[in-house]
């Protein structure tokens, strides 16, 4: 749902841009014809190019330069984000080629060592899988908000291991054990944003 807003939100933006764009290249052309000021005001007229030139590059010859690079990177970008989704994803419970697909989830209910271990695995998941992919969906992938996730999703990781370890120091602390599993809960809510924000940009790269 946010990344569907924060679209079309960057349409708005776009058509906003455009018509902006539309209304100061007409009114130069008016100066330039009733007037004759850019003839007179020759530092002027250059600056005014200038910014109508950057302008111009900076709404729409990037972006579609960009949204081509995009496209002739999807096969590459579809693999990188179906492998990221295997490694966030719980194969025993989802069925990929069917596109349901259950997250991967620590469970908060055993005992501190078996907790340790399912963080260390989730965690070890995610790093083989981002040092594979990475350095691509960086630079050739329009997943800013997918990158934020991961990140956020191995603070969450690290906040969990150093609770779990702080109530297994304290077993008997009820604090410690709560904040143990509320750690736990944010590390599988962060797994089933990324797995959503996942799909949704398989999603978005198949429309185009």
């Amino acid at each position: 749902m946010n990344s569907q807003l924060s679209r079309r939100r960057r349409r708005l933006m776009q058509l906003i841009g455009f018509a902006l764009l539309a209304i100061v290249f007409v009114v130069a052309i008016w100066i330039d014809v009733a007037t004759g000021l850019w003839q007179q005001a020759v530092i002027l007229s250059g600056i005014a190019a200038g910014l109508l030139t950057f302008l111009l590059t900076a709404l729409f010859f990037e972006r579609w330069m960009a949204g081509a690079d995009h496209r002739r990177w999807y096969p590459v970008t579809h693999l990188a984000l179906t492998d990221l989704l295997h490694a966030l994803g719980d194969e025993e419970h989802s069925h990929f080629s069917r596109g349901t697909i259950v997250p991967r989830t620590v469970d908060a209910s055993g005992d501190h060592i078996a907790v340790l271990d399912a963080i260390h695995s989730e965690r070890r998941a995610i790093t083989h899988a981002l040092a594979r992919w990475a350095g691509f969906l960086a630079a050739s992938a329009d997943v800013q908000s997918l990158m934020d996730h991961i990140a956020d999703l191995a603070v969450h990781l690290d906040t969990a291991r150093d609770a779990a370890l702080d109530a297994e120091d304290a077993p008997s602390d009820p604090r410690a054990q709560e904040a143990m599993r509320a750690a736990i809960e944010d590390v599988n809510a962060s797994i089933r944003a990324a797995v959503d924000e996942i799909e949704e940009a398989l999603s978005a790269f198949t429309r185009r």
